[in-house]
């Protein structure tokens, strides 16, 4: 996962779901345009900028976001939409090869990794159980970048809310366009 993409996290789901597929180039285009003054920014560049912004500034990632979502959609792309074709891709690629194993065998390795780390550190927190304060920094780290991860991992088997995102985006899309006019 790139900076940018955590940097923009929940204050820009949309654009930072564009980072991590096909719009990553329009996306970064269109953070570079707004946020350095010039198209030609870099996703590097525009890491460490953001980085600086104190949290009133971050505010205007939201802002971004909507501009962003309502640019796509306006040509008819729903950058979410895209997302989940890439995953029923992927479910269609495994059931397809007729094995689901290794699928099977990353969620459960996955999800027993993340209840384990999060486990050994509920357990060293009521000192039952003795950590040493730099691995149990290094496992703070870790249950962070899991926890970022561990909604995708399970997504493969359960699906999404898809259907009422797609409704929250139209409603967006509607209330945007009733500004502009008025």
């Amino acid at each position: 996962m790139s900076i940018l993409k955590k940097i923009l996290g929940s204050a820009a789901p949309v654009l930072a779901t564009a980072l991590g597929g096909p719009l990553a180039g329009s996306a970064v285009k269109f953070l570079a345009g707004k946020v350095l003054g010039s198209e030609e920014g870099t996703e590097e560049e525009l890491a460490k900028t953001i980085e600086k912004w104190t949290p009133e500034e971050r505010l205007a990632l939201q802002k971004l976001d909507n501009e962003y979502n309502l640019q796509m959609l306006q040509q008819g792309i729903n950058v979410f939409e895209l997302e989940i074709k890439d995953r029923q891709g992927a479910r269609e690629m495994a059931v397809a090869a007729k094995n689901l194993w290794p699928q099977i065998a990353l969620a459960v390795i996955y999800n027993l990794g993340f209840f384990g780390v999060l486990l050994t550190l509920i357990a060293s927190m009521g000192n039952k159980l003795q950590i040493n304060s730099s691995i149990k920094d290094t496992l703070i780290f870790l249950l962070g970048v899991m926890a970022s991860e561990l909604k995708n991992v399970n997504a493969f088997w359960v699906g999404s809310s898809y259907g009422s995102k797609e409704k929250n985006d139209q409603q967006f899309a509607a209330l945007m366009q009733q500004q502009s006019r008025g």
